[in-house]
């Protein structure tokens, strides 16, 4: 992934070279957002899950369009028909009620943190590769925030969420700045 970075920060068009200032603008727009999010992180939690819960009743009404543009294919029609309430009864559970909703996914991402450091841990061990030290360490972090996210449920439900999302912005703020810095070099 470095590799085709480099590439193309190095081979970047002249006309892409010449524009570096959106870039930094973008980067430091979501560096922003993910301080806020983090600093605010009960309310990003709400927003998001909010915000996914509009999402599936959108998807919903798609694949209930859909559902009605199939003919004669009944057996289609009802499968895409039971999708689309599913995918709506969720969606609509998600934007009623977004905290009880935040602490159900993070219940979810709590277990899944466990299994995949348990995972990660024995495919190190009995593998035999390269720096499975690193793999070990991978696991044994994926499993401490697992258990960290288990142990102050549902507590963590309301605020997990947003600090992740926060902390992604933040990385993706920081990676298209220095996007934006490495065409400017280019420019120049």
């Amino acid at each position: 992934m470095q590799r085709q970075f480099d590439t193309f920060a190095s081979e970047a068009p002249d006309v892409l070279a010449v524009h570096w200032g959106w870039p930094i603008a973008l980067g430091l727009l979501l560096l922003i957002l993910g301080v806020v999010a983090i600093w605010r992180a009960r309310a990003a939690t709400l927003i998001y899950v909010r915000f996914i819960g509009a999402l599936l009743l959108l998807g919903a009404i798609s694949v209930l369009v859909f559902a009605f543009s199939l003919a004669g294919y009944w057996v289609d029609f009802f499968i895409h028909v039971l999708w689309a309430i599913l995918v709506g009864i969720t969606g609509v559970i998600l934007f009623a009620r977004p905290a009880i909703s935040a602490e159900a996914i993070t219940l979810v991402i709590g277990f899944y943190l466990v299994a995949a450091g348990l995972f990660t841990i024995g495919f190190a061990l009995f593998s035999h590769i390269e720096g499975q030290w690193l793999y070990v360490f991978e696991g044994i972090v994926s499993m401490a925030l697992g258990g960290l996210l288990l142990a102050g449920w549902p507590f963590t439900g309301l605020w997990a969420i947003g600090t992740f999302i926060g902390i992604d912005l933040v990385f993706k703020g920081v990676a298209i700045v220095g996007l934006g810095l490495s065409l400017r070099a280019i420019s120049e």
